[in-house]
């Protein structure tokens, strides 16, 4: 390689070192910069919208926190037909609804976005079920969440 670079002319060393710099800079700003700046903005603006959803839920938290629990009046269903004809009516699938116990059931819904997952339950707070636990974490389709809760039958 050395006796082929001295085989060549000062001018023609000069001219193959300036495109050697030239193909390099390429290559630093196509193969490096560019794709590490293109991350790092779409993560600034996946954060964004995170950062958007999370106080969107905590906004629906508080508010649902400081609504008072009121109790229907007339004829009560039992709780596996208030949540099932609730869920339904909110345009929500229950992926699993598990009875555990007298007014206590255990529900699993897979894919539903937040803000009305939230006034669901809130809805189901005001008839009289209660949240026992509750599991929300991000869903498998962006603005969506999964949830696993436990509900439990306020008694009169």
């Amino acid at each position: 390689m050395l006796n082929w670079w001295r085989n060549h002319s000062a001018g023609e060393r000069r001219l193959m070192a300036a495109l050697g710099i030239v193909a390099l800079a390429i290559f630093l700003w196509l193969g490096v910069w560019r794709p590490v700046m293109t991350g790092l903005d779409s993560g600034w603006e996946r954060q964004g919208a995170a950062l958007d959803r999370y106080a969107s839920v905590r906004a629906k938290v508080a508010e649902l926190r400081r609504r008072p629990a009121q109790r229907p009046q007339g004829d009560r269903l039992p709780i596996d037909q208030r949540i099932g004809q609730s869920a339904a009516e909110a345009g929500f699938t229950l992926d699993r609804a598990t009875q555990q116990g007298t007014g206590r059931m255990s529900v699993n819904i897979a894919s539903a976005r937040a803000g009305p997952l939230l006034e669901w339950i809130a809805g189901l707070e005001q008839a009289g079920v209660t949240v026992q636990t509750i599991s929300i974490v991000p869903g498998a389709t962006e603005g969506t969440v999964a949830m696993q809760a436990v509900f439990q039958e306020v008694q009169p």
